[in-house]
């Protein structure tokens, strides 16, 4: 996908195309937020941070996967600038081995898990752990958001008029092209759903798709994919197949291990929701763990 160099608001700018990246300027200073698949976009992104007369000062991750903090490791290297991240995030970054280690159960992951796209080409060698709330980062004064559901600590920047919210929202494209979103806690991620439209920023730059002005119509669309994506898996209990019942249910044909591995992975989110609100119940029935209506 072809990128673009675009302002969202006063001072506020967005790399767009393959996962996004954020720029917000201030006084010729840069704060980057997510950092792209790998050091060619990340390449990008200092050029064009160049491009605007300012200077990188600091990069923010908003979550640990590959295709936002694939070039971090390069970018933080090449500009010589602080990585802040959560915790939890941050850990990812640092070991990027995590990411598919987690989607492959812990187990040394397959050959299928070991592309860029699930396994960053360079971690991050330091990442300064970051807290939510209002921060100073390189002079700025940013506001970081939970936005946890996607990935366990994912969280946004807030400066200005401008909301950097990283996966919490998938434009429309998305939803039609990979109906089963990847979610490591769909309860989580339904809160952060409906906590997003409340807050007072104009316009919002998601991970992916194009930057919007209100968020509140596109947060109800990835909603109600959560909550169609909960209600397939618990009809599907009837069978011990759930994965293949969602499948099913969306037109959906797993080309290769790896995108059967994302899906299991929202799969496992919907049990773990249904079971927390006493919907399905998990059992051993001759050495195997079944799920089963409630």
């Amino acid at each position: 996908m072809a990128t673009q160099w675009r302002e969202v608001g006063e001072g506020n700018f967005a790399l767009t195309g393959g996962s996004n990246i954020g720029v917000i300027v201030r006084e010729g200073h840069a704060v980057i937020v997510d950092a792209g698949l790998d050091k060619d976009a990340a390449k990008k992104a200092l050029r064009a941070v160049a491009d605007v007369g300012a200077q990188a000062a600091a990069l923010i991750i908003t979550h640990g996967h590959a295709d936002h903090f694939g070039g971090a490791g390069w970018l933080a290297q090449q500009a010589g600038i602080p990585v802040y991240a959560p915790p939890l995030e941050a850990t990812f970054a640092t070991q990027p081995l995590l990411e598919p280690l987690f989607l492959y159960g812990g187990a040394a992951p397959i050959a299928e898990l070991r592309g860029k796209f699930t396994l960053a080409r360079q971690g991050v060698e330091t990442v300064i752990p970051l807290d939510t709330g209002m921060q100073e980062i390189a002079g700025m004064s940013l506001d970081i958001i939970p936005l946890p559901g996607h990935a366990p600590q994912q969280i946004g920047v807030g400066a200005g008029d401008t909301c950097y919210c990283g996966d919490a929202v998938f434009p429309e494209e998305t939803l039609e092209r990979h109906p089963i979103l990847f979610c490591a806690d769909m309860d989580a991620w339904l809160r952060t759903l409906e906590h997003l439209p409340t807050l007072r920023y104009a316009r919002y730059v998601p991970g992916h798709g194009e930057p919007v002005q209100g968020i509140t119509s596109l947060a109800e669309r990835n909603a109600a994919r959560l909550h169609e994506i909960r209600a397939r898996v618990w009809e599907s209990l009837r069978t011990p197949q759930e994965a293949h019942a969602v499948a099913a249910h969306y037109g959906v044909t797993f080309t290769a291990p790896q995108f059967f591995l994302l899906a299991l992975t929202t799969i496992h989110a919907a049990l773990t929701s249904l079971q927390a609100a006493g919907a399905a119940a998990v059992e051993m029935v001759e050495n195997r763990m079944v799920w089963r209506q409630v």
